[in-house]
């Protein structure tokens, strides 16, 4: 058995404000001792240790650890080995009787909070005050923090709704999506579904705003051949989300995507020497581009396709959602909010290879043009 009277010394000695030489003195030792003891380098004679033990007011077995040791034994035996086989009721009794018996044992004390909130709401408001009271210590004392953002999820599941952001800031920043999960389970266990489907819809798309944003970050594709793969690819994937089958059905808020694919294709098929699918690809970017001017500043964009979104939209030109029932966030990354200036991408030295093919062309002056007048227009 390790002995952990080292470390045990050293926190009891600290806890009093007490130098080795203070605390050697009071023992009539000398402090070369306590520095030995404190180091590892050796042990206090067995008949010393209830000395020690009850100068500090703790048991011989708190001093040389083997009270941590008994109760890693006891949990592992007696609740995490069998509480999976209980029905509720018993997982409650059992929850109850070793966090008071290991009141700093932080998985049985979040397992408690999970298992009254899912599974004893009938008991909620009796169970509240020990509820806030393990997230408060979790929160003091705890430094893991898989436990503390688990305290803080169980507290905003039961807390008043007033509450819920307080303790989203009680640790460290939540990522949208983490809150949105969380608000999505509080309203399914408090049995509002209206409120409940509002956060899955926006929890729908932050995680394709993500997965946007993971495959807008290809590698340069030096092959044509390769980009276009990917970025037909990449509208297929718009469709299946949007439920787009034609231009005209683009919601707003997917409106930049589109557009940026778009410009994209245009220039990979002018690479091909593919020049008419190149120019169709280049004027559906333009018709996106003057429907994207002519939408207000800040204007709520729907993202179509209810099955996936809801009633949730984006904010033109700013990072953030809108959803149903009021409530905002901002600083969404992932997903385009703006559309970059088609005229300047037309005219940039650098950056898409396919415009260098047609530069001079009547059809390319003609759609220049129109580019121009609509940045003029937009500025």
């Amino acid at each position: 058995m390790e002995l952990m009277i080292a470390e045990r010394l050293k926190k009891y000695r600290k806890d009093r404000n007490m130098t080795q030489e203070q605390l050697a003195e009071v023992f009539g030792i000398s402090p070369q001792s306590i520095s030995k003891w404190e180091c590892g380098d050796g042990y206090p004679d067995i008949t010393f240790l209830p000395a020690i033990a009850n100068y500090f007011e703790v048991t011989v077995d708190e001093l040389i650890g083997n009270d941590e040791i008994s109760a890693k034994e006891d949990v592992q035996k007696k609740y995490f080995n069998v509480v999976q086989k209980l029905s509720h009721d018993e997982r409650l009794t059992l929850g109850l009787k070793y966090h008071k018996k290991y009141p700093r044992n932080w998985h049985i004390a979040t397992s408690l909070m999970n298992e009254i909130n899912l599974y004893h709401r009938d008991k909620l408001e009796e169970f509240k005050p020990l509820l806030r009271e393990i997230a408060e210590r979790i929160l003091r004392e705890c430094t893991d923090s898989n436990s503390r953002r688990r305290a803080v999820h169980q507290m905003c599941l039961i807390c008043p709704e007033d509450e819920i952001e307080n303790w989203f800031r009680r640790d460290t920043e939540f990522l949208h999506e983490e809150k949105l999960d969380t608000l999505e389970k509080r309203y399914q266990l408090m049995g509002d579904e209206e409120q409940r489907w509002i956060y899955r819809y926006a929890g729908n798309f932050f995680r394709a705003a993500h997965t946007i944003d993971r495959l807008t970050h290809h590698p340069k594709h030096s092959d044509p051949a390769d980009a276009l793969a990917w970025y037909t690819m990449y509208v297929r994937m718009l469709d299946g989300m949007t439920g787009r089958t034609e231009d005209t059905d683009i919601p707003g808020g997917w409106i930049c995507e589109y557009g940026y694919a778009y410009r994209a294709l245009a220039s990979v098929h002018f690479c091909r020497e593919e020049k008419e699918t190149g120019y169709a690809y280049l004027e559906r970017a333009l018709a996106l581009a003057e429907r994207w001017a002519a939408i207000p500043h800040e204007a709520d964009l729907a993202l179509g396709n209810p099955l996936f979104f809801g009633k949730t939209s984006i904010m033109k030109n700013k990072a953030g959602i809108v959803l149903p029932n009021g409530r905002r966030y901002p600083h969404l990354l992932g997903i385009r909010y703006w559309l970059h200036d088609l005229y300047d991408i037309m005219t940039q030295p650098i950056g898409w290879p396919g415009f260098d093919r047609v530069r001079g062309e009547e059809r390319w002056a003609a759609l220049l043009a129109q580019a121009k007048a609509l940045s003029a227009q937009e500025k």
